[in-house]
């Protein structure tokens, strides 16, 4: 049963990483490049928005790696995604 089991969470595990992560990725810099708009000038906002979520997607699929639990994964990372996408509902 655990060798039948494995490839799904695997797949699973790899489905959390990669596209929730993309997602919260895309939730970050959009909520960055709006608020450091009234900061820096537009194209250095977006430009900074898109680095720092670069470097949070690269930390975030590494972070993912290294939980064990698949309940603990889908904490990590559905929480993250929910409050990022609550921030950018609220922002605009």
């Amino acid at each position: 049963m655990i060798s039948v089991m494995q490839p799904f969470a695997m797949v699973y595990r790899l489905l959390m990483s990669f596209g929730v992560g993309y997602l919260c990725c895309y939730f970050i810099a959009l909520d960055l490049a709006y608020l450091l708009q009234s900061y820096l000038p537009k194209a250095e906002s977006v430009y900074l928005a898109a680095f720092i979520g670069l470097i949070f997607y690269a930390c975030f699929v590494i972070g993912i790696f290294c939980v064990q639990s698949l309940k603990k994964l889908s904490v990590y990372s559905l929480i993250p995604l929910l409050l990022l996408f609550i921030i950018s509902r609220f922002i605009g």
